[in-house]
Order: structure tokens, then C-alpha cells, then sequence
């Protein structure tokens, strides 16, 4: 089938239920969240579903988590008899530590680079299965799966993640990445005249959501733009570009505007 996977999963027991760390295969698994790239969709597969979602595991071109070699697939494996260790894997989270020489969260990496973070926490999950709360168990668990998969979208556009040190943003350098990044379809743009649409992540006065633009000129992590959705200059910082498409050529009567 040639997919790519994004997956998280929720537990039935927390650490301390069972032991301890070294007793991951313990923790019984409530719900798995799945994003297929060829399906454009987000699943939520319950336990009398696993072997559904085997199979989408065992054709999957590449399967990507946070923390999930050592967490999700630990949790996972009891439920099956292949081993899941053998499938095609990315883990942010073993990326992030070869990168910086140590562990971050999630969160923290999706805060920094996203500008939004998890909406809860593991425990919630647990509150919500022993409840029998499977709305929000299901939200809780694929908004995850979105933030994880935005994180993964984020390094392979960018060649880069985001961590704040201290109050300071810095680079957590990834190797996924797709070649061309944002910052040079950016440059090349301008180069050619061409008019581009961004996807850009969401700030303090508005939603995340696309603009099309003719930029006027780029310095350091900034570009000057004309956006045509509010018809003015705008700055745009690099680093909030999700993605840039080509959709034409720039409208030179616009110059005058610069």
C-alpha cells in the first residue's frame, strides 16, 4: 500500500499501576489513533479493532512517532504476533536526542515550533477510559496524532524543529527533511517574480490559514509581502511558514504598493 502512518496510543494503567518503566508491555493499550497520508484520515481503532490496524501497520511504508519505539510499540506489542519492532519506523523523539544529546516533550517541542501544544496529558487519557468517556479519550488521543504528525510535516518542510533554552528559541536539526526547504522556495520565488501561497501557523491576531503573497524582500527570518487576503504590506516570519506553493507570476502593478 505505500503509506505513511502517524500513530500514538492511549493506556488502560499508568506506570505506577504496573510497576514502573520497565513494565511498558503491561500498561494494555484503550485506543490507538492512526493518521493515514493516503487516506487524508484520522482513525481512531479501539481494541477489537487491533487487528484492522495490524494489517495497516504491516503495509505501511514508514510508521512515525514521539517517544513511540520505545513507548507505543512496547505497549502495543503484546496484541500482536509479528513484531512491530521490524517495521519501518521514525521516532521524533530518538531524532530530537541524537540531535541535542538528550530528551524533550511533546509539548515542548510542539510549543516552540507550532505555537500550541498537547491538550492534556496521559493520566486524562486514563481518567477517560476507566469512565468510560470515549469522546474525549478519542479527541484527546488524535489530537495528539495531529500535533505529532504537524511536528513531523514542520522538520520535513523546514530541515529543522524548535525548543525554547532558557527564553530562547533554538534549532533542533532533524534528517527527514524533503530537500528543498521553506526558506529557499521563499528565496527562489523572489528570484523568479513569482507569486507564492503560504500556509502559516496560527498568531496572537489570527487563525492559522493560507495567504497568497508577492514578496517585496527577504532579511534574516523575515520576508515583506504584499498579501492580497488584506490587501496591504505585510512581514512574515520564515520560521511560521508551513508550506509555500507557486501559483503564478507576481502582478507588477503591485510594485507602486512597495
Amino acid at each position: 500500500m505505500n503509506d505513511k502512518l502517524v500513530l500514538d496510543l492511549e493506556t488502560k494503567k499508568s506506570f505506577e499501576d504496573v510497576g514502573g518503566y520497565q513494565n511498558t508491555h503491561l500498561l494494555e493499550v484503550s485506543v490507538c489513533g492512526v493518521y493515514s497520508y493516503n487516506r487524508d484520515e484520522f482513525r481512531a481503532f479501539k481494541e477489537d479493532e487491533f487487528k484492522e490496524m495490524g494489517e495497516w501497520l504491516k503495509q505501511a511504508s514508514l510508521i512515525i512517532g514521539f517517544n513511540s519505539k520505545s513507548f507505543d510499540f512496547t505497549a502495543l506489542q503484546p496484541y500482536y504476533k509479528f513484531n512491530l519492532s521490524k517495521l519501518p519506523h521514525l521516532d521524533i523523539l530518538e531524532e530530537v536526542n541524537r540531535a541535542l544529546g538528550h530528551r524533550l516533550k511533546l509539548d515542548s517541542i510542539a510549543q516552540s515550533t507550532l505555537g500550541e501544544g498537547k491538550s492534556g496529558s496521559g493520566l486524562d487519557a486514563i481518567w477517560y477510559f476507566r469512565n468510560n468517556d470515549w469522546d474525549k479519550l478519542i479527541k484527546y488521543c488524535l489530537d495528539d496524532v495531529r500535533i505529532t504528525r504537524d511536528v513531523y510535516e514542520y522538520g520535513k518542510k523546514h530541515g529543522n524543529l524548535w525548543y525554547d533554552t532558557m527564553g530562547k528559541k533554538e534549532k533542533i536539526p532533524v534528517r527527514w527533511g524533503d530537500g528543498e526547504n521553506v526558506a529557499s522556495k521563499i528565496t527562489n520565488a523572489l528570484k523568479n517574480g513569482e507569486q507564492v501561497e503560504i500556509e502559516y501557523l496560527k498568531t496572537d491576531l489570527e487563525e492559522r490559514g493560507k495567504r497568497r503573497i508577492d514578496i517585496k524582500s527577504i532579511k534574516g527570518n523575515q520576508l515583506q509581502a504584499y498579501c492580497h487576503l488584506k490587501q496591504a504590506i505585510r512581514v512574515f516570519n520564515l520560521d511560521k511558514v508551513i508550506d509555500v506553493q507557486v501559483v503564478g507570476r507576481q502582478n507588477h502593478w503591485q510594485t507602486k504598493l512597495f
